[in-house]
């Protein structure tokens, strides 16, 4: 069964084009990962500054996978003082399977 996660996160004013940068380089690299099967990236209509993935991954070890890569570190690490609050992360379960 995969693993589909929504993560919802919102750039200080001032780091928004940064912010959208670093998301933006994970697309491909995420998208390589062997247990990837999607990964978009959206930005809000509404405000600018707020910036939402939908990921799935094959299973819950592929989404380890993905949060033990050196990108996925490289992104945290990078962030840490560009976001309004901590990132939000919500498990979604596929209703139509």
């Amino acid at each position: 069964m995969t693993t589909t996660i929504f993560a919802n996160l919102e750039a200080k004013p001032e780091a928004v084009s940064q912010v959208e940068l670093a998301l933006r380089k994970m697309v491909p690299a995420s998208r390589a990962e062997a247990g990837c099967v999607r990964y978009q990236l959206f930005r809000s209509e509404d405000k600018a500054s707020t910036f939402n993935l939908l990921e799935t991954y094959a299973d819950d070890d592929a989404l380890a996978a993905h949060h033990g890569s050196a990108h996925f570190a490289e992104l945290v690490a990078s962030l840490a003082d560009k976001l309004v609050g901590d990132i939000q992360i919500e498990r979604l379960a596929s209703l139509d399977d």
